[in-house]
């Protein structure tokens, strides 16, 4: 009878998720983080042909998303939003090789400040919410860093980082050399 009774809650498992595939209701393959990026990269993209339409959309390089990678999982591991320069110092060393063949313009989203016990790297921009609000958030964001309006800035590196439950995002502006 418990045979029985498995082979009918598999078989109706399986009937579920045919059925959900069959409606359009297959789950979404791309990570919390991943659809951030992107939408991120969407909403950046659509800010500067807002300013004008001859500026062209960043490209999201992959050898420069992953340089901006490499910082947010030295945040990831750490679980927190600051690190002092000793735990970090690697970590540039690494950014920087990694975005040696290209012309940087400037970031968003994390820093570099003198803090009590000296330097200090940290995660400044949460990730705004997917609305109107937070496509104004992220709009305005965006405004007051020069990058965003060159029609030399080409490229684009973007990392995001889920910390104690709330997304962080970096991005970094390059042109080639």
């Amino acid at each position: 009878m418990k045979k029985l009774a498995k082979l009918t809650a598999l078989l109706l498992t399986g009937v579920m998720l045919l059925l959900l595939a069959s409606c359009g209701a297959a789950p979404n393959p791309l990570t919390p983080e991943q659809q951030a990026k992107q939408w991120l990269l969407e909403e950046i993209n659509s800010y500067r042909a807002s300013l004008d339409p001859s500026l062209a959309p960043l490209v999201e390089e992959k050898q420069l998303s992953a340089a901006d990678q490499v910082w947010v999982e030295q945040f990831r591991t750490a679980r927190k939003t600051v690190l002092t320069e000793s735990e970090t110092q690697e970590t540039y060393g690494k950014w920087e090789d990694m975005t040696k063949d290209w012309k940087w313009y400037g970031s968003l989203g994390w820093g570099k400040n003198i803090g009590e016990d000296g330097w200090i790297d940290y995660l400044s921009d949460k990730v705004p919410a997917n609305t109107p609000a937070g496509k104004a958030e992220l709009w305005a964001a965006l405004a007051v860093h020069p990058a965003f309006k060159r029609s030399d800035c080409t490229s684009i590196g973007i990392g995001v980082v889920t910390i104690d439950g709330q997304m962080y995002w970096i991005c970094d502006v390059f042109s080639h050399k």
